[in-house]
């Protein structure tokens, strides 16, 4: 079957059903230990069982199979690439009256890769450590998934992380992510950055955060030469110079945002991208698929400077930015 008519036929919107366009898929071997596997990847006994319930089948549901091939042909196509200049965009979450099969077809494209990607990860010398590390996304984004929504299963947020971690273009130490990025700038002119990123696992402590980029320099020097990285690039709520407005001058936040040069703000087709963002990432809260009301605003807990500031701000009719900023590594 084919994926968008597939897509077509399981209620995706139009916008999300373009996400498939291209993809080709051939035949999807899911894995005999995929219980070995999701213990490796992390995930919770629990998950385990509702995942191994909710294996797909060509027979049973030709729908399902037919995007959890695609998503995983995708992974196949782009293994040990780097995003392209063109950039990557997340895979769409599923429908929400997606069956079970549809809420884990995600993670099996996921588990299909994991022998592939330890082969690479030993072949470019990776320790076995961040290879746990980077497969313990899955893990993470089904504690994620349950935790907002009540339900076992990673399809009802769109993911971004996950895939290209398996695909061997992101890895994480210590207190940050880094996606190797290449960028085409035109008249062949190119390079390679890493894009850093700040997963939401706790403070973002000043010195944690030099060890972090630290370790990336070194590390992607050994693993990745043919890719000599000149910068790093951070996209993130957390850089909206706004927040000064709010936090202390020595809050880690602050002092994170002044490592890096800011480029200038691009406004976004939808003026409510970066409060959307701050709620999902920073508050940890999930975000309503309508725009926000003052409903919304009351429900946000009280506790934090963060908290506060991100209520009192859209409440005075301001939003929040996501802004793109550099740090250059070595000459």
């Amino acid at each position: 079957m084919d994926v968008l008519e597939a897509a077509e036929r399981l209620g995706y919107p139009e916008r999300d059903r373009t996400r498939f366009e291209g993809l080709r898929y051939g035949d999807l071997r899911l894995p005999d230990n995929a219980a070995d596997l999701m213990a490796y990847c992390g995930v919770d006994p629990a998950d385990q069982k509702e995942m191994l319930a909710a294996r797909p089948d060509p027979d049973h549901e030709p729908e399902w199979w037919a995007v959890t091939a695609a998503l995983a042909g995708e992974i196949e196509r782009d293994f040990d690439l780097p995003i392209p200049p063109t950039g990557f965009r997340g895979w769409p979450a599923v429908p929400r009256d997606a069956s079970p099969v549809g809420l884990f077809a995600a993670a099996w494209a996921l588990l299909a890769s994991v022998p592939r990607l330890c082969e690479l990860h030993a072949r470019r010398g990776v320790p076995e450590a961040v290879t746990r590390t980077s497969v313990s996304a899955l893990g993470g984004v089904m504690g994620t998934h349950r935790h907002l929504f009540g339900r076992s299963g990673v399809g009802l947020m769109s993911m971004w992380t996950p895939p290209l971690r398996f695909r061997g273009a992101d890895y994480e130490f210590g207190r940050h992510a880094f996606t190797r990025t290449q960028l085409g700038m035109g008249d062949d002119v190119s390079g390679y950055v890493l894009s850093l990123h700040i997963p939401p696992t706790g403070r973002l402590d000043a010195q944690a955060s030099e060890e972090s980029i630290a370790t990336a320099v070194e590390s992607f020097k050994r693993w990745y030469p043919e890719e000599p990285v000149s910068a790093f690039v951070c996209h993130s709520w957390l850089l909206d110079p706004q927040l000064a407005e709010y936090l202390p001058p020595e809050s880690n936040i602050i002092r994170f945002q002044r490592r890096f040069d800011l480029l200038p703000y691009l406004p976004p087709d939808d003026p409510s991208d970066g409060d959307r963002e701050l709620m999902r990432l920073g508050l940890q809260i999930a975000v309503p698929d309508h725009p926000l009301t003052e409903e919304d605003l009351a429900a946000v807990p009280q506790e934090t400077t963060l908290q506060r500031a991100f209520v009192d701000h859209l409440r005075a009719g301001r939003h929040w930015h996501q802004r793109t900023g550099t740090l250059k590594t070595w000459s």
